[in-house]
């Protein structure tokens, strides 16, 4: 599915993305090689970073298999 019609960015591209991207929706949008244009996809790749960084924070759920 296309997150950014601007600059035609799928969800799966900008999933690639966002371990290189670091976090923020501007370093995506560098390492994809685009500028943002209108606008309305920021909130859905900026969710789309937040995921990946809960998803990777070795603080989280840290402890959940020490017995």
């Amino acid at each position: 599915m296309y997150v950014c019609i601007c600059n035609a960015i799928s969800d799966r591209q900008a999933r690639l993305h966002t371990d290189s991207a670091g976090c923020s929706v501007a370093a995506l949008y560098r390492v994809l090689g685009v500028k943002p244009k209108c606008g309305k996809c920021a909130p859905a790749l900026r969710e789309m970073l937040t995921l990946r960084r809960s998803s990777v924070d070795p603080r989280r759920d840290s402890h959940a298999s020490d017995g």
